[in-house]
């Protein structure tokens, strides 16, 4: 698979705000939190906007993180300026 560098580089914008790196889970924090925790637990969807916008998608991968049962609502979709290397807005 080929990703554009722009593309890219929307996707680590987006997933830097979802998912920052030295974000750790609390203390006591079950098998399905910690997971939720990873990157890797979370596929992404990207699709291209209109002068410049990346509309980027996370959304758990399936079978990921349900030790414990289903999990509802683990994404969020990105809007990224990729003129200004800006998040324009987020959709939880």
């Amino acid at each position: 698979m080929r990703v554009p560098g722009p593309v890219a580089a929307a996707i680590e914008l987006a997933m830097d705000d979802f998912r920052p790196r030295d974000i750790k889970p609390h203390r006591g924090a079950t098998a399905d939190e910690v997971c939720m925790y990873q990157r890797e637990s979370f596929d992404v969807t990207t699709i291209p906007g209109p002068e410049g916008i990346q509309f980027v998608r996370f959304t758990l991968s399936p079978g990921a993180c349900e030790q414990e049962g289903a999990i509802n609502d683990a994404g969020a979709t990105y809007a990224v300026d990729t003129r200004g290397w800006r998040i324009l807005a987020i959709q939880r």
